[in-house]
């Protein structure tokens, strides 16, 4: 993965997709990345995301949380709201 910092590195848009066409890019600007990469590129996808040390450190963070939800129950609780907004529209 190339990293980019538009800040310091002033690419065009074309030059940015001829490197997002051989590997992903991640794009610094302002304090905050961004990941560019070919949208069928589902296994890029997945190998930045196991790179990225604050994604990871989000899911660690995310399994100390010992609360958890059955699926049914959101799903129960997200039909019941979209029931409601219908009924309200109407």
């Amino acid at each position: 993965m190339k990293a980019v910092n538009i800040e310091k590195e002033p690419f065009e848009l074309f030059q940015i997709f001829s490197i997002v066409r051989r590997e992903p890019v991640l794009l610094l600007a302002n304090g905050e990345e961004f990941i560019l990469s070919l949208a069928d590129d589902f296994a890029s996808e997945v190998e930045a995301l196991r790179n990225s040390m604050k994604f990871q450190a989000f899911l660690d963070e995310r399994m100390k949380c010992g609360v958890r939800f059955p699926i049914e129950e959101i799903e129960k609780e997200v039909e019941e709201e979209l029931l409601r907004q219908s009924e309200m529209s109407q």
